[in-house]
């Protein structure tokens, strides 16, 4: 998303990406069982030339993040749980990106798995039969209708999804200590009740919600950010016109 400069130029350019994103260079970094490949994209150096401001490139669950913090306040992790899995950490009403911008990057984090062996969050889908063909994607539909088949299997699907998402958020728990847990994306808050029962099991139990903006939530956040921006760089502007003429 951009903004018009003068002489219906662009002003700046706000990218959401399905990749995760280094924070120094705004370069896509390609991660080993990655769903999507795009590869190791380089949004800033694709648009500089055609923006007369900054390129702004981050993750889509950050900018999903940002999206919901005016119904999850200032500390809550965003757990987006669709064809790819990823968490964005908010502190102080900050996303927490990292060193390198890898922060929240769940997918090959250590959780339970359907037979009760530790495997990388990831792993745990593939068992399920609810991976797309050909890929490390989750297809939701499948997932959907294999925790809805008839009992016992959709429950035993629905408690093996809830145990291995629970471990996950323990583990953000206790390393970030979010105040709440904001569960998204295409299949997580059908799922909510089977992740809320099994993380009410664990010792430091979080308050869980489904997440309240639904609608490309990364494009909202996106656009809110980009508008700001560009506002902050009228009133910039207007400012310096102002001192130059006085």
């Amino acid at each position: 998303m951009g903004g018009g400069g003068p002489g219906g130029g662009v002003r700046l350019a706000v990218v959401a990406a399905a990749d995760p994103v280094d924070r120094d260079s705004g370069r896509l970094v390609q991660l080993p069982d990655s769903p999507f490949l795009i590869g190791e994209l380089d949004p800033v150096a694709v648009l500089g030339p055609h923006v007369a401001g900054p390129v702004v490139v981050d993750n889509d669950v950050n900018w999903a993040a940002r999206a919901e913090r005016e119904h999850a306040g200032d500390d809550f992790a965003y757990l987006y749980l669709g064809e790819g899995l990823g968490c964005a950490v908010v502190g102080d009403g900050e996303v927490a990106r990292g060193r390198h911008g890898l922060a929240g990057e769940i997918a090959h984090l250590l959780t339970v798995g359907p037979h009760g062996r530790a495997v990388p969050l990831i792993e745990v889908f593939g068992p399920l039969g609810v991976r797309l063909p050909g890929s490390t994607a989750i297809d939701a539909d499948a997932l959907l209708a294999a925790t809805a088949a008839p009992a016992p299997l959709a429950a035993a699907n629905r408690r093996a999804v809830g145990v291995a998402v629970a471990g996950v958020v323990a583990a953000v728990v206790a390393l970030a200590d979010p105040g709440r847990v904001v569960v998204g994306g295409t299949w997580g808050p059908a799922l909510i009740d089977a992740i809320r029962a099994a993380v009410g099991e664990h010792a430091r139990a979080v308050p869980l919600q489904a997440a309240a903006v639904t609608q490309e939530p990364a494009l909202a956040g996106a656009r809110r950010d980009a508008l700001e921006r560009l506002r902050a760089a009228i009133v910039a502007d207007a400012a310096a016109e102002t001192a130059a003429s006085a």
